[in-house]
């Protein structure tokens, strides 16, 4: 066994910054004590180039007692090499190995040692390597691991076929992409490029320390941004090779300062949420967050900055030189202080970005100071200087928002020309002006196509807000549609603002076109709608055949399609008694109660499931046996021999610790916020039962969902009921036996 590993090595979420769009802000414990990290030894380079792997085939069982090595040939050039060491498909801990690899010559661990690529995560964490602009030849790759947290049990697969596209930008960004044409993968540097000269525009010389210059120590030199196809690749490949569950976009930073440093972006092509039209999701907004921590910021990701880290990202990113967005969040009923922002009470986002458009346009001396104390990484200097700031300015940041930010909109109105059209692209809102004539007969104002749903005013002299103004000329705002139109008669000589706004400021809006012109009749021809995108669904390597069902290790967390699985049925072709539950996207275990228990030749058969989703099945002791995915081709599932091999038969009834009260107790009550501890209710009787939750308003049972019919001893249990809730147990015919109320002690029931 190697012992060049025992180096520091601090925990996955303490190195990772965890920063995306409406579901980022990943958090972390800080480390900043001072660590020593001892020289690693690197492994001698030996002859033996291993075991062999072929790409796309998964390789299973595989123990890192002593470090393992393998190789891969790779037949032709391709844009990238992937190679993903997972937990196996015993469903054990991974333990905590690392990967290496190197092109024509045998990899060697540890920081002197030789490799084109390290995956060096915390244990328990999966390892990815990617290489790209990958030379037909032979990669060897290194497993190497602690010597006191071995790998039990793992899988490996190497593979060429995830991206099919590999770029390095003019700014120092290398862009891989699951499923791009060349014109995309440009488009994708021109937006990185674009990004880079606002970041650079907005903390400029006169704002920005030793501008231009990396923090010191900082060698995350290139960002790798990884693009997937569609949402549900994103959330899938994500999850497996970056243990995250994001479903939206988010960026990592690993550990800059050191040798196994890595900043990455994990972004998708939005098809889902823009009707199958092309958008990269969050790209700029993302980016922001590596030039943030490349220039602006020393050390790991903090959590208590992450008003300042997804404030920029949004002022930079998503909304830079539009106040639509910024009017909309100081006009909410709630409004915030500097001081609660800073210390994280507000959403990071929006009142985020109010503060940092605050600062930067109103203080920027301020923010000066800000960026020396960062860059240094004087965190309590810096502290000291946010709480100065809250308590200093309060009332000019208050005054700037309610007053001078009105002043600014529509300020950076985009001109229209009489006649002509404008794209609009993004998210929030945006404001556009058109200069009409004397003798105009009458001023028409239409958008049209795109996804989303956008509303739209006019107005004379000065910009529409509908969070500000109370009247316009015209306004549209039709439902589910981007088809908005307003006509002005006999409109004044002068200038007139139209606003357009998307309802929902979390989404994008994808190739609408915006056009004016004289006549109520009159048209303006505009380009070709973008075509639709087909989403391939997702169906990685070490899944199972489509229609046979996987081990327990695909118990995970996973994003479902829109679209249904069709013709799903489970099954039992054994002697064994087998439970159905769902498999819980968010929780990665089963969620409530079995919906039904299989005896030799029954089956589950549901209706409006949807592809991706996943069904555990489990012994009478709730004991996973295996796991179904539902897919888009094949979902008759049959439970096999060597599925229930294992399974126990005899369920272990646990001692009472509360009893059932009477039926008088189905009356309205009060729901605690604590969850019931314990709460498992087992039937020991030979009559079966039901288990309905009564409602705390009505103190009526909710007969539409029964949570369980337990048989002879069966049990119910689940984790998600707080102290206070109340289970109404019935007979078969659904009459109350007795009302189970939960408290904050314990909570097993023994119907007997």
């Amino acid at each position: 066994m190697s012992n060049n590993k025992n180096v520091f090595k601090p925990l996955y979420l303490s190195l990772v910054i965890a920063l995306s769009l409406t579901a980022c802000g990943g958090s972390s414990d800080d480390t900043s004590a001072d660590v020593i990290i001892p020289e690693p030894t690197p492994v001698p380079e030996t002859d033996n180039a291993g075991e062999e792997l072929v790409l796309d085939t998964v390789r299973e069982h595989i123990n890192t007692s002593e470090p393992i090595s393998f190789y891969v040939d790779v037949l032709d050039p391709a844009a990238s090499l992937v190679v993903s060491l997972f937990s196996g498909t015993e469903d054990k801990s991974l333990g905590d190995p690392d990967v290496y690899v190197r092109y024509e010559s045998t990899a060697s661990a540890g920081e002197t040692g030789e490799f084109d690529c390290v995956s060096y995560n915390a244990s328990d964490y999966n390892e990815t390597c990617i290489i790209d602009d990958v030379e037909a030849g032979r990669y060897h790759i290194l497993i190497d691991a602690y010597s006191d947290k071995p790998t039990v049990d793992a899988s490996i697969v190497a593979t060429t076929s995830l991206f099919n596209q590999s770029l390095l930008c003019e700014e120092p960004v290398r862009i891989r992409a699951q499923d791009l044409t060349d014109e995309q993968m440009l488009a994708a540097c021109n937006v990185i490029i674009e990004t880079k000269q606002r970041f650079d525009s907005v903390l400029s010389a006169s704002i920005a320390p030793d501008f231009g210059a990396s923090v010191p120590n900082d060698l995350n030199e290139v960002t790798n941004i990884n693009i997937f196809s569609s949402l549900s690749n994103h959330a899938a490949w994500a999850e497996h090779l970056f243990d995250t569950p994001n479903t939206s976009g988010i960026y990592f930073e690993t550990s800059p300062t050191d040798w196994w440093h890595d900043s990455t972006i994990l972004t998708f092509n939005a098809l889902e949420w823009s009707g199958g039209r092309n958008v990269i999701r969050s790209l700029s907004h993302e980016y922001v967050h590596a030039l943030d921590g490349r220039y602006n910021k020393e050390g790991d990701y903090r959590a208590d900055m992450a008003w300042w880290s997804e404030g920029l990202a949004e002022y930079i990113g998503t909304y830079y030189q539009r106040s639509y967005q910024s009017l909309v969040t100081a006009n909410e009923s709630e409004s915030y202080t500097l001081k609660q922002i800073f210390a994280g009470d507000a959403d990071s986002y929006s009142w985020g970005q109010l503060a940092v458009a605050f600062l930067i346009e109103e203080q920027p001396e301020r923010v000066t100071s800000m960026l020396s104390e960062m860059r240094a990484g004087n965190w309590t200097e810096y502290n000291t200087l946010l709480a100065d700031i809250a308590a200093s300015h309060q009332l000019d940041f208050e005054t700037w928002y309610t007053q001078n930010l009105i002043e600014q909109f529509g300020l950076n109105d985009k001109e229209l020309i009489l006649g002509d059209y404008e794209p609009i692209n993004g998210r929030g809102g945006w404001v556009f002006s058109v200069e009409v004539s004397e003798g105009t007969e009458s001023l028409t104002v239409n958008s049209f196509g795109g996804s989303g749903n956008v509303d739209m005013w006019v107005s004379f002299n000065s910009a529409f807000h509908p969070s500000v103004n109370d009247a316009s000329l015209c306004a549209s705002m039709t439902d589910n549609s981007n088809q908005e139109s307003c006509i002005i008669d006999a409109p004044n000589a002068g200038k007139y603002y139209i606003t357009i706004a998307s309802d929902f400021a979390g989404g994008d809006i994808v190739d609408l076109y915006l056009s004016t012109c004289s006549g109520k009749d009159c048209t303006v021809s505009l380009p070709a709608q973008q075509a639709l995108t087909t989403i391939t669904e997702p169906y990685l390597p070490h899944w199972p055949e489509k229609g046979t069902l996987g081990t327990c290790s695909l118990a995970e967390t996973y994003r479902t399609s829109y679209d249904y699985a069709e013709d799903v049925s489970i099954t039992n072709t054994t002697d064994t008694e087998v439970k159905v539950y769902w498999l819980s996207n968010s929780k990665a275990d089963k969620s409530g109660g079995a919906y039904m228990t299989l005896a030799q030749g029954d089956s589950f058969t549901p209706d409006n499931w949807y592809i991706g989703e996943r069904v555990m099945l489990t012994d009478k002791t709730d004991n996973c046996l295996s796991v179904a995915i539902l897919n888009d081709e094949n979902n008759q599932f049959q439970i096999l021999e060597q599925h229930v091999e294992g399974a126990v038969d005899v369920v272990e009834i646990p001692e009472a610790t509360a009893e059932m009260g009477s039926c008088d107790l189905a009356a309205p009550y009060t729901r605690e916020s604590d969850y019931a501890p314990e709460f498992i209710v087992a039937n020991t009787s030979t009559t079966p039962y039901n288990l309905y939750w009564i409602d705390f308003n009505s103190g009526l049972p909710n007969l539409s969902n029964n949570y369980a019919t337990l048989g002879r001893n069966e049990m119910y249990t689940a984790d998600y009921w707080v102290v206070g809730d109340r289970m109404m147990v019935t007979d078969s015919d659904n009459q109350c036996i007795g009302v189970l109320n939960l408290n904050a002690s314990s909570n097993i029931f023994v119907l007997d």
